[in-house]
């Protein structure tokens, strides 16, 4: 193009069925995704880009409201995304305005229709192994949301409006093997501090264990818009690959003081599955997982997958009361046209899950059936 810029070009058709624990239906289809421009680095110095985002409704009946693919009143959604300025010197790269940020716990959370972008002011940069990163959001646009709010809105709060200071790094130790730290200020609202290690182990040349724990304890801050707590949440897993199968095995906590906190992006958890994360107040889970890759079965790009989780000892952090125990079972399909071919870029999903809860009229189902293509150019 002109200039240099580079064209953006995501497309993306998505239908979501859920009917829930009390029978409540959400249902929509809907058609879009996201097309921008970005700058080449003039003087390797300064970048500008620009995305736009897009969800058309092409079936949703009002009674069936809730799958976030669109606005509440299944309305379409469609917002400048991304408007970004950078500036690279010295090896740092400061990013201003409407951009992706993606960390544990703030991040675009990318499993509906669009995906989330901030309002921030951010600088990245790495030196030998370790990358890192941090900055000052101020606002954030959800997945069903056509409007920037303040992050403390965002997270509940009504008080002053505020945004979040954050910090992170992550040092990759050896190839697959890495440790994690961050650090994330809702002023007035809560901290989350997050670290995470894995540690790959080769056993032979077709079998290799992947161990990993992760620690997360949050509280809330200054004058505490979502009320005073404190509580953590951590997690351990195993993962176990031979050649294209894996198992995994998992298992997470989270302490009796609050339901561990994500209202900026995706839970971190091990185990947040499709419908829940496990992250109410005393919650132990265990999960266990596996994967086939049919590549070397003589079916490329066909991948598949299924988990299942078990929670118990839930409370409600306020009374002490017991809350029912719940189960997940959560089955994925994956298809990706092969690289050369005229629809390279082309990745259609599956996903199915029931959710389980004790004393509960009936299982909640979940179906995600999706179509994403990115235009190569």
């Amino acid at each position: 193009l002109p200039g240099g810029f580079e064209p953006v070009v995501q497309l993306r058709t998505y239908y979501f069925d859920q009917e829930s624990l009390t029978g409540a239906p959400s249902e929509a289809w809907a058609l879009g995704g996201w097309a921008g421009l970005r700058s080449p680095w003039w003087g390797d110095v300064f970048q500008l880009g620009f995305v736009g985002y897009t969800s058309q409704k092409l079936y949703g009946p009002d009674d069936k409201d809730g799958t976030r693919l669109l606005r509440p009143g299944q309305e379409q959604i469609t917002v400048l995304g991304e408007a970004f300025g950078a500036v690279r010197i010295l090896g740092q790269t400061l990013t201003g305005y409407r951009q992706l940020v993606n960390r544990p716990f703030i991040n675009p959370r990318d499993n509906r229709m669009v995906p989330q972008t901030f309002e921030a002011y951010t600088l990245t940069g790495s030196a030998k192994d370790i990358s890192y990163t941090g900055g000052y959001i101020t606002k954030m646009k959800l997945r069903e949301s056509d409007s920037f709010t303040w992050m403390s809105n965002t997270a509940g709060g009504t008080g002053s409006q505020k945004g979040v200071i954050y910090a992170g790094g992550t040092w990759d130790f050896v190839k697959n093997g890495y440790v994690k730290m961050d650090d994330q200020y809702g002023v007035d609202v809560f901290n989350t501090f997050y670290v995470e290690g894995k540690y790959p182990i080769a056993i032979n040349d077709k079998t290799s264990l992947a161990l990993g724990a992760q620690y997360y304890p949050q509280r809330s801050v200054g004058d505490e818009q979502i009320g005073s707590f404190s509580t953590w949440g951590m997690g351990l897993q195993a993962a176990l690959a031979h050649g294209p199968v894996g198992l995994q095995l998992y298992y997470t906590q989270t302490g009796d003081g609050f339901d561990t906190q994500n209202p900026f992006g995706d839970h971190a958890s091990y185990l947040n599955l499709m419908q829940v994360a496990f992250n109410t107040a005393g919650e132990k889970a265990w999960g266990i997982g596996g994967n086939v890759d049919f590549r070397d079965l003589g079916v490329p790009g066909l991948t598949a997958a299924a988990v299942y989780a078990d929670g118990r000892d839930r409370i409600n952090s306020q009374t002490g009361a017991a809350i029912p125990d719940r189960y997940e079972t959560n089955v994925r399909v994956d298809y990706a046209v092969g690289k050369g071919t005229i629809l390279e870029g082309l990745v259609a999903t599956f996903r199915y899950s029931w959710l389980h809860q004790d004393g509960s009229p009936q299982t909640q189902t979940q179906l995600r059936a999706y179509l994403n293509y990115a235009f190569r150019f």
